[in-house]
């Protein structure tokens, strides 16, 4: 009986030696020690990685990311002036020669806008930066897969785009 006990223990296995032949209990887990941070022969613990996405860029995302501030009319619903490309609108008046120069500028539905200094027009959030004689000038801003900013200048000229839109 001595040695079939001492070969159940060795398998992890505790048994009752009061009766024979009776059932093994679970096994029993090796007591947990905790290491002393003075005794060098103690294993160090490795930290759980996790990966932080903060400062890098997404994969995911087109390489010529937008703006990454929400937007008034990114659910679908722009302001008019925003709904086509700069390129489609037609310049058919300037008001210049003041302290805050206007100009407008006619959509391909036909529409008209009165815009200013600081109006932002077409779907790239183009701003309208010079108002002169005969020229509006609106500047895109996008950055490039190298994340490098690009300035893209569009000039719209009075009587440039023929006819009507």
């Amino acid at each position: 009986m001595s040695l079939a006990m001492l070969l159940l223990v060795a398998c992890g296995e505790v048994v009752d030696a009061n009766s024979s032949g009776a059932k093994p209990t679970a096994p029993v887990a090796p007591a947990k020690t905790e290491a002393k941070k003075d005794d060098p022969s103690a294993a160090e613990v490795v930290p759980e990685y996790a990966y932080n996405p903060a400062g890098k860029r997404d994969p995911f995302q087109s390489f010529i990311s937008q703006r990454n501030v929400e937007l008034p009319g990114e659910d679908g619903n722009q302001p008019p002036l925003q709904r086509w490309d700069v390129e489609r609108y037609v310049l058919r008046g300037i008001i210049f020669g003041t302290d805050s120069p206007r100009a407008m500028l006619i959509d391909p539905e036909g529409v008209g806008h009165v815009v200013k200094l600081g109006s932002y027009v077409g779907r790239n959030w183009g701003k309208v930066t010079a108002i002169q004689d005969g020229l509006v000038v609106v500047t895109e801003e996008y950055k490039s897969i190298d994340d490098e900013l690009v300035v893209n200048p569009v000039q719209l000229k009075l009587g440039a785009g023929g006819g009507k839109p």
